[in-house]
């Protein structure tokens, strides 16, 4: 491969690229060849991307004072966005998009050379009018401040040659330049009147045979693609393989995972150097990853406050404090029973302060308390480089990216955090002074447009985007995605330039026929670049099928059916594998274990064993998702406590039915406030709002609760959030029953507090469906004549319950001794360590704890 090359480089010489992945390439394969001839050491070779020569050729003028002063891509991305708003008076909702469209615009402008006169009278609308206007503010402040930004590098070099201010030596070779742009063509000719020899390297003509697969889908054909390179690397070791994928740009991560399930199947159970084994061309934004996202979640929290959503993450993530979890997560399930809200730094160390269990959560409350500090002493104004500073400085404080050692790939991600931040600093070229918001907002803008991708071996296989192709040379390459509709691919002309203007030019996709030679040329071009090609295209798209492209006539390739999808290597497994019983059942309760989730655990017990196993005994906790206002367990707990307030100096019936009209507000009123004073601290507006409905709401329920307990039999309250201890077999459980009355036989009547929808006790086969009722009334240890659910909500209200009053009293005590014997069966069996799977339940109540039990994988086997 690449025979060209050292000719091309023998004496002074200079070989420029497309790209700078072809640039690296072309390096490598020097250095291999160097290597393969005997020579230990040789000179570095002349070998540079397009921007990159540009930009050494500047550099090696003697007269740098001369030379206007460069601009980088976050400097002129400032520009425009000034220059916009100076030419429609405030900023527009898509500005960022506007001016990444004009930015090109003004690229390809450059490229063509194309003057701003040209395309001020050619405009047509009133966006290309616009365009034309901010453009030409745009050129006058580059010529006024003499700055020049990336897009006006080649016209400078250019004249720089011309004038022989900049001297190139030699020979200077051109590699996969598959459109040449007149920029670039006159560059040429200026390297050619200097006395350089220019070259363009060769190409080859198309291998063939050429085969076309054709596959049903795209995961079929990528997938296939895969196992086919895995083939050709077991004939031959060491090959180079390419696959090209169009719109890899928006589909790299996928495309990424289909090709590895054909090149290493099972590769997500090797280690990292086994995915490396496929390595993609085109990264992933920086904001994308975690610590990039997370470090701006935390800067943000600076300037505005948090949702509960993203406390959230700020809590789970072990990318800030020492990266302890555990504490952390309690922490965040106590803050998804909160009322959503906005949080400020303040709020959440008031609200979570005294809820710490570990050092954990410890230290990420005190990193929240210097970020408050550092909220209040917030400079108003300052430069973007001393925002740099202090970013990276509070960054520091909160212990970002955590404590653990780096791998090279999170070393390599933090650098190029740190570009992004000195590509903030560098802003004080055209922006002296700015805001923390403003800072933060620009850097995120930064991060969102700067693409990372860790340097790494070039792997067994390439995945590739047709573009980055161009130029390079294989032993063998598969051509993706060839369908009529795929390709040629959609023309991109600008739309802020006129069409004609871009006809008349020549400028690319100007019109359909443009679109179309420039596809049918790209296509030969990768199809002579490997001895062996393969070309497919995937039968179905969208719903919608699909034919191969007509311009595959030119590659002369033929239908085959040689290659096939090796399908999901998960798949297979599951076909292979069997469920093995490692044990009967867990180990049993110790004495001294703790048994969490209350009396309901017992409910579980019966239901569903090994739920309440992971409740029970693993201490695992349902993580119920961020409710938008009030979520439902905190209105529930609201009501609990409310009505705990109500009758907390236990009242007789006959003193309820005494209270006055006013004696009764003033209970109801100091109930509500006692109920809902914790939880209107610290509120935003919205808040608020929703909490003074929730006053009038619960008000109504507690007076409609007094007239219900007035019209009952006559009682006496003979307690409130009643603590009581329950043992049985080894299981142990601290119990709070919601209230006790007295009935004048002397006997007890429980009752349970339910909020939300109707719950009834018994189910149709008279058992109990709440037990917990049951393990009340047996550690009591008293004469009990009835046991009752309260359903106390807005759509209805009354009492469920079983025993006297309720059902039949003749067999009230036979009923509670059978249900007792249910108590005793479910306690003996989680002691013993039952964690069998109840099969018959649905799918929603299994949930849950899918992930822990199974459950859905159970139901396959069976």
């Amino acid at each position: 491969m690449y025979q060209w090359l050292p000719d091309a480089l023998q004496g002074p010489s200079t070989v420029i690229t497309a790209n700078r992945r072809l640039a690296r390439i072309l390096q490598g394969e020097f250095a291999r060849q160097q290597v393969r001839r005997g020579i230990a050491a040789w000179e570095s070779p002349a070998i540079y991307s397009w921007h990159d020569w540009l930009t050494r050729t500047l550099q090696s003028v003697p007269s740098q004072q001369e030379l206007p002063t460069r601009l980088n891509a976050q400097q002129s991305q400032l520009l425009w966005e000034r220059c916009l708003v100076k030419e429609i008076g405030e900023p527009l909702s898509g500005t960022a998009n506007l001016v990444r469209l004009a930015r090109d615009a003004w690229q390809r402008m450059a490229d063509w050379e194309v003057s701003i006169r040209e395309v001020a009278r050619a405009s047509q609308s009133d966006d290309q009018r616009l365009f034309a206007a901010i453009a030409g503010r745009y050129l006058g402040i580059l010529e006024r401040e003499h700055w020049v930004d990336d897009a006006g590098l080649g016209a400078l070099v250019d004249g720089l040659l011309r004038s022989r201010r900049a001297v190139v030596e030699g020979r200077v070779t051109f590699v996969g330049f598959d459109r040449e742009r007149p920029l670039v063509r006159s560059i040429k000719e200026a390297l050619l009147a200097s006395g350089c020899e220019v070259r363009s390297a060769p190409t080859r003509e198309v291998a063939h045979p050429v085969g076309l697969h054709c596959f049903d889908t795209v995961e079929m054909e990528m997938r296939a693609a895969g196992a086919w390179a895995r083939a050709r690397l077991e004939e031959a070791p060491g090959q180079s393989i390419a696959i090209i994928a169009g719109n890899l740009e928006q589909s790299a991560e996928r495309m990424t995972h289909l090709v590895r399930e054909g090149v290493v199947p099972g590769w997500q159970y090797g280690s990292a150097s086994v995915a490396a084994g496929v390595n993609v061309s085109y990264g992933r934004k920086l904001i994308e990853f975690p610590a990039i996202s997370i470090a701006l979640l935390w800067l943000t929290w600076l300037v505005r406050d948090l949702s509960t959503i993203e406390i959230g993450h700020l809590l789970r993530t072990p990318l800030l404090a020492d990266g302890s979890l555990g504490a952390r997560s309690r922490l965040e399930l106590r803050l998804r029973k909160m009322p959503d809200r906005d949080w400020s730094p303040t709020m959440i160390s008031s609200a979570l302060r005294g809820l710490e269990s570990g050092s954990g959560d410890i230290e990420w409350l005190s990193r929240v308390a210097e970020l408050t500090k550092s909220r209040r002493e917030l400079k108003r104004r300052a430069s973007p480089a001393q925002w740099a500073v202090y970013i990276d400085a509070v960054l520091s404080t909160c212990g970002w990216p955590g404590t653990g050692s780096l791998s090279s790939f999170d070393f390599q991600l933090i650098n190029r955090w740190r570009d992004a931040l000195n590509d903030l600093a560098r802003l004080d070229l055209v922006s002296p002074t700015m805001d923390l918001k403003g800072a933060i907002r620009r850097l995120e803008q930064i991060a969102a447009e700067a693409i990372f991708q860790p340097e790494s071996d070039p792997g067994a296989v390439q995945l590739m985007g047709p573009l980055e192709a161009s130029g390079a040379e294989f032993d063998a390459v598969w051509i993706s995605g060839l369908s009529a509709a795929s390709w040629p691919p959609s023309g991109n002309p600008s739309p802020l330039l006129s069409r004609q203007l871009q006809r008349q030019k020549g400028m690319p996709d100007a019109d359909p026929a443009d679109t179309v030679d420039y596809a049918q040329r790209l296509l030969s071009m990768l199809g002579s670049s490997a001895e062996h090609v393969a070309c497919s295209y995937a039968l179905h798209e969208d719903d919608t099928e699909q034919a191969p492209s007509g311009l595959l006539a030119a590659l002369d390739a033929q239908s085959t059916t040689a290659e096939v999808d090796p399908g999901w290597h998960a798949a297979h497994l599951a076909n292979e594998m069997r469920t093995v019983r490692v044990a009967e059942c867990a180990p049993q309760i110790h004495e001294s274990e703790q048994i969490s989730g209350g009396a309901g655990v017992l409910q579980r017990q019966l239901n569903d064993p090994i739920s309440a196993f992971i409740v029970a005994r693993l201490g695992v906790a349902y993580l119920p998702p961020q409710a938008i206002g009030l979520p439902a367990p905190l209105r529930g707990n609201i009501i609990h406590d409310a009505l705990h307030q109500l009758y907390i100096d236990t009242p007789s019936q006959q003193e309820i039915g005494s209270w006055t009209e006013k004696q009764l507000q003033m209970r109801i009123d100091s109930a509500v406030n006692a109920a809902f004073s914790r939880h209107e601290r610290n509120t935003d507006d919205v808040l608020n709002q929703l909490l003074r409905l929730e006053r009038v709401r619960v008000a109504g329920l507690l007076r409609q609760f007094v007239t219900m307990d007035v019209s009952r039999e006559d009682f006496n309250i003979a307690a409130v959030e009643h603590p009581i201890s329950f043992q049985e077999a080894s299981v142990r459980l601290q119990l709070r029953i919601d209230r006790l009355d007295r009935r004048s036989d002397d006997t007890v009547v429980i009752l349970d507090y339910k909020t939300g929808a109707r719950k009834t006790l018994l189910g149709s086969d008279g058992r109990p469906k709440e037990i917990q009722l049951i393990v009340y009334a047996m550690a009591l240890k008293a004469a009990i004549s009835a046991v009752a659910l309260v359903n106390i909500d807005s759509r209805e209200m009354g009492f469920t319950g079983a025993g006297e009053g309720y059902t039949d009293a003749t067999t009230w005590e036979t009923s509670l001794d059978q249900w007792k014997l249910l108590v005793r069966g479910a306690c003996r069996d989680l002691s013993v360590g039952d964690v069998r799977i109840n099969v018959l339940q649905g799918p929603k109540e299994a949930r849950p704890f899918n992930l822990l039990s199974r459950y859905t994988e159970l139901l396959r086997v069976e």
